[in-house]
C-alpha cells in the first residue's frame, strides 16, 4: 500500500459515516420515528344464541313458536374491538370497532363491520392555572347531576341469574355474586350511571380558588342521535369544593333544541333545566341537595318553568344501620329524557330514524322502582340495610302522589320474565302490541299498560293516583358440601290507588296490585364451575276502576311463573361460558288472549383480549 492509499482511506471512511449519519437524518430514514407514544388494543367476543320453544303463544308468534336465534337482538356487536394511544404525554385517542353477524339469512349484507362509538380524540393537560381535559368526536359516556345529565343508578336491589351484554367475566368463577352478597353491588362498566354524549366535552380541575367546570357540546341518544339534522345538546357545570375538598356546591345546566323537520326549519323542539347542586357533611349526617327549573317547549307553544327538587339525608345509625331518607317533587312542566326522572306528562315529538319511533310516548302513571323518578310526582323514598349475622337485608320504602290528573293509563313491567318477553319482538322496539295492544317494548324490557275508566268530561281521571312501594333484598351465604353457598330472595310490592296509605293495599280499593317474588341460588361446586337456580312468582290485579274484558267482563287478574336453572363456566381467566335453561308459563284469568307457556335456553361465550 502507497503512502497516497494510506491517507486517502481515513479520508473516504470519514466521507461514508458522515453520509449515512446525514442520510439518517435525511429524507430516507434507516429506522422509522417513533409517533405513538402507546398503543393498546383490547376488547371482547361474544357468542349468544336463544333457542325458544312455546307451546302457546301470543298470536303473531303462533307460526314461530320454534325458534333459534344467534346474536343480540339488543343490538350489541358479537365483537369489539378497543383501540388507544397516546401521540404525546398530553394527547390519547381512542376507538371502537365492531364486527356483527346476526344470521337473518340475508347472506353478506347482514355481515356490518364499522364504527361502533367512533373516534374520539381525548386531551390531557397540565398548567400553572390547572388541569383541562378535552374529548371529542365518537360517542363519550358522561355525567353532569341527576337532573341534568345522568343515568339511573338505583338502590342495587335487581336479580343476578339473567346477564346482561355488558356483564364483565370475573377473576373467579363466583366473583359475581360473592361482591353482591359481601358490598351489595357488582362490576359494572363504564356506562352505569352515564349517559351516551356525541360531540364535544371540556373539563377543568384542580382551578384556583376550588374551582372545576365541565362544558358539553352536541347530540345525545334521544335528541338526534345518528341523525344528519343539526338537532343540539349543550349544557354544563360549575362547582365549588369547600371545607378540605369535603363539601361542595355547583350550578349545573342542560338544554336541547331539536329540529323536527329536515324542510322547514320553523319547527323545533327542546327543554331548559338549571339546577342547584350541594353537598355538605354535618359530621355523620351526609345532606345532598338538586334544586332547579325546567321548561318544555316547541317552536307554537312555551311551558311554564316548572320545579324539579331533589333532597336526600343519609347516615349510618350507631355504625350499624345505614339509611337514607328522600325527598322529591318534579314539576309536570320540567322534562329531560336525559335524566333520573322518566317523563309522564309531555307527549315527546322526534325524528323518525331506525330504532326510534316518531313519537315517544309517555309512560303514563308508571309503576317505578325506588330510585326512578317521573316528573308529575312528589314522594318520598326511605332506604336502609340491617344484618344479621350472615343475613343481610336491603329493604325500601317509597310514598308518592301524582300532581296532576293528567294520564288515564298506569304502566307497569313484569320483572319475573321481563327479558324472555322482550325476546317475543327482536330488533324493533314497537309500541301497542300484543293481544289486545297494551304492550310496548324498550330496551331488553317490555311495559304494559292498563286504562282506567272513572273519568271526568275532559276523558282525564275524576282522581289524582297514589303509590306505595316495599322492596326487600335479602341474601344468605353458608356451606353447602363443604362449597360456597348463596341464597338472595327479591320482593317487589306495588299499589297504585285514589288515596293517600301508609303502606301497600292488598285490597279491592286499589286500582292495581304487583307482586313479584325471586329466589336464587348460586352454588360454587369447584374453582371453574358455579350452579346457579332461580325461581319467581308474580302476581297482578286490577279493579273495577279499570278496564274490563269484553266477554268476562273482569279487570286484570294475571299470574306468572318462571323456574330455571344454569351453569358458569369459567374456561379461563378471560373466558366464561354461561348456560341458562328457563321454564315460564303465564295467563290472565280474565283477557283470554293475553297467556303464554314455553321454555328458552340461552347460551353465552364471552371472551376478553
Amino acid at each position: 500500500m502507497t503512502n497516497a492509499q494510506t491517507q486517502v482511506q481515513p479520508l473516504l471512511k470519514n466521507v461514508i459515516v458522515d453520509s449515512i449519519e446525514k442520510n439518517e437524518k435525511g429524507n430516507f430514514p434507516k429506522s422509522a420515528k417513533e409517533v405513538l407514544e402507546s398503543l393498546q388494543i383490547g376488547g371482547y367476543y361474544r357468542f349468544v344464541t336463544n333457542i325458544r320453544n312455546m307451546s302457546e303463544s301470543y298470536s303473531h308468534l303462533e307460526n314461530n313458536k320454534k325458534n333459534i336465534f344467534v346474536g343480540d337482538d339488543a343490538q350489541i356487536p358479537q365483537l369489539m374491538l378497543q383501540i388507544a394511544g397516546n401521540t404525546s404525554s398530553k394527547t390519547s385517542f381512542g376507538t371502537d370497532l365492531f364486527l356483527w353477524s346476526p344470521m337473518t339469512g340475508q347472506g353478506q349484507l347482514e355481515n356490518v363491520k364499522g364504527l361502533n362509538l367512533g373516534v374520539s380524540l381525548y386531551g390531557n393537560f397540565t398548567t400553572k392555572a390547572g388541569d383541562f381535559n378535552v374529548r371529542t368526536g365518537g360517542i363519550n359516556w358522561f355525567a353532569l347531576s341527576p337532573f341534568t345529565f345522568q343515568a339511573n343508578k338505583g338502590y342495587n336491589r335487581y336479580s343476578l341469574f339473567e346477564r346482561n351484554p355488558w356483564d364483565p367475566n370475573t377473576a373467579k368463577v363466583d366473583s359475581r355474586y360473592a361482591d353482591f352478597y359481601n358490598s351489595g353491588a357488582i362490576n359494572q362498566d363504564l356506562r352505569w350511571g352515564n349517559q351516551a354524549f356525541q360531540g364535544i366535552i371540556l373539563e377543568g380541575s384542580k382551578l384556583p380558588h376550588q374551582l372545576s367546570f365541565s362544558a358539553m357540546y352536541g347530540k345525545t341518544q334521544f335528541d338526534g342521535g345518528f341523525n344528519g339534522i343539526p338537532n343540539t345538546s349543550y349544557g354544563g357545570r360549575i362547582k365549588k369544593d369547600y371545607h378540605f375538598n369535603k363539601n361542595s356546591i355547583a350550578f349545573n345546566t342542560f338544554n336541547n333544541i331539536s329540529q323536527l323537520d329536515s324542510i322547514r326549519t320553523d319547527k323545533t323542539a327542546g327543554f331548559n333545566i338549571g339546577t342547584i347542586e350541594w353537598l355538605h357533611y354535618f359530621n355523620k349526617i351526609k345532606m345532598y341537595a338538586e334544586i332547579g327549573m325546567g321548561r318544555k317547549f316547541t317552536s307554537a307553544q312555551t311551558s311554564k318553568w316548572g320545579e324539579a327538587i331533589s333532597i336526600k339525608a343519609s347516615t349510618d345509625i350507631a355504625n350499624k344501620v345505614p339509611v337514607e331518607i328522600h325527598l322529591y317533587r318534579v314539576s309536570p312542566n320540567v322534562f329531560n329524557n336525559n335524566s333520573i326522572f322518566i317523563n309522564s306528562s309531555i307527549q315527546q315529538n322526534t325524528q323518525m330514524n331506525a330504532s326510534n319511533q316518531p313519537v315517544l310516548i309517555p309512560v303514563s302513571s308508571a309503576v317505578l322502582p325506588i330510585g326512578q323518578l317521573s316528573n308529575n310526582r312528589q314522594g318520598i323514598e326511605i332506604n336502609g340495610q340491617l344484618n344479621f349475622g350472615k343475613f343481610k337485608n336491603s329493604i325500601g320504602y317509597a310514598n308518592a302522589m301524582e300532581l296532576k290528573k293528567l294520564s288515564n293509563k298506569i304502566t307497569y313491567s313484569h320483572p319475573f320474565n321481563n327479558i324472555a318477553l322482550a325476546h317475543f319482538w327482536r330488533w324493533d322496539f314497537p309500541s301497542n302490541v300484543g293481544p289486545y295492544q297494551n304492550l310496548n317494548k324498550i330496551y331488553r324490557s317490555v311495559f304494559e299498560t292498563v286504562n282506567i275508566t272513572d273519568l271526568d268530561s275532559n276523558l282525564l281521571p275524576t282522581n289524582r293516583k297514589y303509590f306505595n312501594t316495599i322492596e326487600i333484598n335479602s341474601k344468605y351465604k353458608t356451606k353447602l358440601a363443604n362449597k360456597d353457598f348463596y341464597l338472595f330472595y327479591l320482593g317487589n310490592f306495588n299499589s297504585v290507588q285514589n288515596n293517600f296509605a301508609p303502606l301497600v293495599q292488598f285490597t279491592e280499593k286499589s286500582l292495581l296490585r304487583t307482586y313479584d317474588h325471586q329466589l336464587e341460588m348460586y352454588w360454587k361446586l369447584s374453582n371453574m364451575f358455579v350452579w346457579n337456580n332461580y325461581a319467581s312468582f308474580e302476581r297482578i290485579i286490577a279493579n273495577y276502576s279499570t278496564q274490563t274484558d269484553v266477554v268476562t267482563r273482569r279487570p286484570k287478574n294475571q299470574t306468572g311463573y318462571s323456574l330455571a336453572t344454569g351453569l358458569d363456566v369459567q374456561m379461563s381467566k378471560n373466558v366464561g361460558l354461561y348456560l341458562r335453561q328457563r321454564w315460564m308459563t303465564y295467563k290472565d284469568a280474565s283477557f283470554a288472549k293475553d297467556r303464554y307457556k314455553g321454555w328458552e335456553t340461552t347460551i353465552e361465550l364471552k371472551a376478553f383480549f
